[in-house]
């Protein structure tokens, strides 16, 4: 299943000097595998937890924009899962 939000709904995160797209979500079940932000297409890597994510979150975002991905973060109430463009 495809969990479709607007893109009225991203706001910018602001994590260790980079900023990223951030959708809170800290209520519901577990998030959907593929997610449609407005008209684009983003499907899950990996997560991390709140309480802690600072040690290795932003290095690995850092490595996937140079690589040329574009990523979502998505905020559920224990999680960041984060999500990349599949364009």
């Amino acid at each position: 299943m495809v969990l479709e939000l607007e893109d009225t709904e991203l706001e910018p995160f602001n994590m260790d000097g980079l900023i990223v797209p951030l959708i809170r979500m800290t209520t519901g079940g577990l998030p959907e595998v593929e997610v449609i932000v407005g008209e684009d297409e983003f499907v899950y890597d990996r997560s991390y937890p709140i309480k802690g994510f600072s040690a290795v979150m932003p290095k690995y975002l850092r490595e996937q924009l140079a690589a040329g991905k574009v990523p979502l973060i998505i905020e559920r109430p224990d999680r960041f899962y984060v999500y990349f463009a599949t364009k």
